[in-house]
């Protein structure tokens, strides 16, 4: 009976999530590990652009792996990040900062101690940690809810949240319910006595 409840509280939680009226946090806690991997441009990758003016430009890489700059297509496909940034900088001198945004298919996954592990399309709206949990039927009772594990990766970068989802489920800490990205992967663990 407990699990039921437990399990109803998270979808109650979960659903409120994305209808509260509640202000959204500026910012992700930091993650607890991030590595870089080297990463070469691929078609759909964009690159954002804030200029010293307060303008942004957005450039994105076409299927074909080219990308449209002031003198004409250039084949960037393949291009290591490095290399890309530098042929930015040159079309935009006057660049405060160029991001790179991996181009991810709109999804998120949930692995793990989840009654239907799932790959779930984020075409609805936007989605939270809790969200994703409800959305796989909750958790199993073997559940681990104190070390979910949140991997997020953008073009080299791969960032991993620990989070307390037992905190978040009696009304703690609700910040740990991350706004999902596309691409996100949220895993379960198996709680061992």
């Amino acid at each position: 009976m407990k699990i039921q409840w437990v399990i109803g509280l998270a979808f109650a939680m979960a659903g409120c999530a994305t209808t509260s009226r509640a202000p959204i946090l500026a910012g992700d806690p930091p993650p607890v590990e991030e590595t870089t991997t080297p990463y070469f441009m691929a078609p759909l990758d964009r690159a954002v652009v804030d200029l010293a003016n307060g303008e942004r430009q957005v450039l994105e890489i076409n299927n074909e792996g080219q990308l449209e700059l002031n003198g004409g297509p250039k084949w960037v496909k393949g291009m290591p990040i490095a290399d890309f940034r530098t042929l930015v900088k040159k079309q935009y001198p006057n660049a405060k900062q160029i991001q790179i945004e991996e181009f991810r298919p709109n999804r998120v996954t949930v692995l793990g101690e989840v009654f239907h592990q799932i790959n779930t399309d984020l075409t609805e709206g936007p989605m939270r940690v809790l969200d994703a949990v409800a959305a796989a039927n909750g958790f199993t009772p073997l559940a681990n809810k104190r070390r979910v594990k949140l991997l997020r990766q953008n073009a080299g970068t791969i960032q991993v949240y620990q989070l307390d989802l037992r905190q978040m489920l009696r009304g703690n800490d609700l910040a740990q319910n991350l706004l999902l990205r596309p691409g996100d992967v949220i895993t379960v663990p198996r709680n061992f006595l």
